[in-house]
Order: structure tokens, then C-alpha cells, then sequence
């Protein structure tokens, strides 16, 4: 073990700090952060207008009568609240190249408007020409993700460059023009260089490949998408984002790379959703909430359970952790237990602490991939306490006993070990 923990900290910390400070990671990780009440209001949205029953199939009683309900509140509200679903997650990928602008040009120090319309005007450059050279605007949503991430980052940092540089630079200062149009001027050869650029790549790879560029790019990370979602691959990503935290590496520098996949695959699942797919046939499994409000019960580790223990230990101390720690817990905020217990370096919970989240994921996986449970299409928000988030996500009651149940799985897990370090925290105390 001691071996593990200094070859963890001589080799792999000083590589997780540096890639958690790396500038375009952390740009994709604030863009995804900033668009939560985007999704989360687009998918309260197409649940609103998607009763998960049909009445006119169902018995008379409450339930019916409930239902019946709901179909009337979505048929009345449908115009605007489907308007509100369309202009948000649909528009996915075009709000992630603007976030991407926005919060590198945060990182730069640089004023914010030109960029972001650079960004956003050759992302619809990219993501909107045809071979037959009309325009379509289907890869705005998730399918054009991973083009927004790729096409944000180039050409953010072309024109970085060619501002930096001053290549082309009209300089009006001094000439009485106000400062912002001095500014917009001064960089009109910039910007004609990118957003022309960028028109004519892309018009030569549908001249000569006759596939666009999201085409290109969805064709290249398919297999990792694959990867990421399929059991085996939960499982391991989970194993790895427990290690690393137990050493005390935060799970932001695995999730946060992981989050282009979680959120691609969400967009996918919803527009299949509101185009009528049956939510337990919905194209993927392993999605945002699937990781953090099935797997990550009370946080990373799942340790809303763990902090149910705490609070009723007969140790003071634990009990007192468990006090402060098990409503933030009911939010998935976990901080206080893991660094109050605590869980890091601890050798008596490390087991079960690296455990618990994956096989979380692989019970969760297998009942949405054999159509025991519906998949999550969409997305209440990381801090939603689960019972309530599953339903959310899913609209299948199913998933709120999924969600005990794994809750008690936690709890069974944990509470061996819990038990161990309890006594042995109650022998401190009796010192």
C-alpha cells in the first residue's frame, strides 16, 4: 500500500493537477456547468408535455383521472413549453462553442464579443453546410457536440493568434472613432480570415469526402463513445474516479473530460424521446444523470448511506460528522464527509468507498440496458436528491425503487467497515 500511495503521489497527482488546470479543460467543464439550468429546464420541459401514461388505456380511478390531467395541462401548454424544449437542448452544441469562447476568453484576459461571434459564426459555418450546399441545423443538438468543442477551440485560438500577432490590424486609435468600433475595425482582417476560412475547409471536404465536418467527427469518436457506454467501461471509469479521489484527487479531472460523451449521449436520448422512442429504448444507457444521480447517490463514492451510518454512530464524533454532512449529502454535496470522516487516505474505508459507485453503475446499466427501468432522457440537475431526480429523469416510478435499493446495497456495503472504524473511533473517546 505504501508503495501504491507514493508512486500515486510522485506520478499520477502532479499529472491529475496539471491536466484539472489545463485551459481547455477547464473552459469545457465551466461550459457544461454554466448550461445546467438550460438542460435542466429543457428537459422539465419535454417532461411536462410527455405524460408517461395514456388514460384512454387505463382503468377509471385516481391514477386516470391524474393522467387524464396531465394530457390536458400538455395539450394546453405543449405550443410554448415544446418552443422551450427547442431552443435548449436541441441548441446544445451551438451554446457549448459560445461557452467554450466565452470562458477561454476568460482565461486570456481578453473582451468577450468578438470571439464569441467568431466562435458561434464558424461553428454554424461547420455545422450547417450540405453536400447538396443548403443548410440544415439538426447538428446544432448533441450530434454536433463534439464539432462545436473542435471547431470552438481552433478557431477561438486562430483568431487569438492573428489578434496577438496584429496581423491585419487597422489601427484607428487616435482618429476620433469611438473605442468599440475602433475595435471591431481594427480586427475586421482577423476576422474575414477565419469565418473565410473556415468556410472554405469545409466546402472542400464536402467537395471532395461529400460528408460535412460533424459527419467527419462523429465518424471518428463513435468507438469512444462505444467505450464509454458499455458496462465494462462504467465500471472502470468508476474504479478509476474512486482511486484517484481516495488519494485525494478530485473527481472533476476524469468527469470533467467526460462530460462532452455524458451530455452527447443525454441530447441523443432526448431527441429520441420527444420524436417518440419508447423510454427503455432509447439510444444509450450511460448518460449525465445516470452517472450522477443513479451512480453518485449523496456524491461521489455514493455515500448517502454512509452518512445515514454516521448520523445514527454511536461514536460522538462520527455522529457529529453525520449531523453535518447528511443533509448536503441528500443534495449529492459530500465534501463535509469525505473530509470530516474522513474518507481520503482512510485504510479501513477504502474498499468500500472505491466499490459502492461502480457497482452502482453496473446494477443501474443492467436494468436500463435489459428494459427493467427506462433510460434518462432527462436531466433534474447533479444536486437534486436522487428518489426525486430518477423520476425526473426517467418518468418511470421503477427508477425510484431502483434508487432505495441501491441505497440500501450502499448502506449494506459500507456498514462492515463503518462498524470497524466506529469502534475504533469509540475506543479514542473512552481514552
Amino acid at each position: 500500500m505504501h508503495k501504491i500511495s507514493q508512486f500515486i503521489e510522485e506520478k499520477v497527482a502532479p499529472v491529475a493537477t496539471r491536466l484539472s488546470s489545463q485551459k481547455y479543460l477547464k473552459a469545457l467543464q465551466s461550459t457544461f456547468l454554466f448550461l445546467i439550468p438550460f438542460f435542466t429546464i429543457g428537459s422539465f420541459a419535454l417532461v411536462l408535455i410527455s405524460p408517461p401514461m395514456d388514460y384512454t388505456t387505463m382503468d377509471p380511478g385516481f391514477l386516470c383521472s391524474f393522467m387524464r390531467g396531465w394530457q390536458a395541462f400538455a395539450d394546453y401548454t405543449g405550443p410554448v413549453l415544446e418552443y422551450v424544449f427547442n431552443v435548449t437542448m436541441p441548441l446544445m452544441s451551438l451554446y457549448v462553442a459560445v461557452g467554450i469562447s466565452y470562458n477561454l476568453c476568460k482565461e486570456y484576459k481578453m473582451n468577450t464579443m468578438m470571439p464569441i461571434l467568431v466562435t458561434m459564426s464558424t461553428f454554424v459555418i461547420s455545422a450547417s453546410m450540405n453536400v447538396d450546399r443548403t443548410l440544415s441545423f439538426v447538428a446544432f443538438d448533441a450530434t454536433g457536440l463534439f464539432t462545436a468543442i473542435f471547431v470552438g477551440i481552433t478557431s477561438f485560438e486562430l483568431y487569438r493568434v492573428l489578434v496577438e500577432k496584429k496581423i491585419g490590424r487597422i489601427n484607428l486609435e487616435g482618429s476620433g472613432v469611438p473605442p468599440a468600433l475602433a475595435d471591431s475595425i481594427g480586427n475586421l482582417v482577423p476576422v474575414a480570415i477565419v469565418v473565410i476560412l473556415t468556410a472554405f475547409l469545409n466546402n472542400l471536404l464536402l467537395s471532395f469526402a461529400h460528408i460535412n465536418l460533424p459527419q467527419v467527427i462523429t465518424m471518428l469518436m463513435t468507438p469512444l463513445v462505444s467505450a464509454v457506454d458499455n458496462v465494462w467501461g462504467i465500471i472502470i471509469l468508476a474504479l478509476i474516479v474512486m482511486v484517484f479521489w481516495w488519494f485525494g484527487i478530485h473527481d472533476s479531472v476524469i468527469t470533467s473530460a467526460l462530460d462532452p460523451f455524458f451530455y452527447s449521449n443525454l441530447g441523443a436520448n432526448a431527441a429520441a424521446f420527444a420524436a417518440g422512442t419508447a423510454a427503455v429504448a432509447l439510444p444509450h444507457v450511460v448518460t449525465a444523470p445516470f452517472w450522477w444521480n443513479f451512480m453518485a447517490i449523496g456524491g461521489s463514492g455514493a455515500t448517502l448511506g454512509l452518512a445515514f451510518l454516521a448520523l445514527t454512530s454511536k461514536s460522538k464524533q462520527l455522529r457529529t460528522i453525520g449531523k453535518l454532512s447528511f443533509i448536503p449529502s441528500l443534495f449529492n454535496i459530500n465534501e463535509p464527509l469525505i473530509f470530516g470522516l474522513p474518507l481520503m487516505y482512510n485504510p479501513i474505508m477504502m474498499i468500500p468507498f472505491i466499490i459502492v459507485m461502480p457497482l452502482n453503475g453496473l446494477i443501474t446499466y443492467l436494468a436500463m440496458s435489459s428494459g427493467l427501468v427506462a433510460r434518462t432522457f432527462a436531466y433534474a440537475s447533479w444536486n437534486m436528491f436522487s428518489p426525486i431526480a430518477a423520476l425526473i429523469d426517467t418518468m418511470d416510478f421503477k427508477a425510484v425503487l431502483l434508487i432505495i435499493f441501491l441505497i440500501v446495497v450502499d448502506i449494506l456495503i459500507y456498514l462492515p467497515f463503518f462498524k470497524a472504524f466506529e469502534k475504533e473511533k469509540i475506543a479514542e473517546e473512552g481514552k
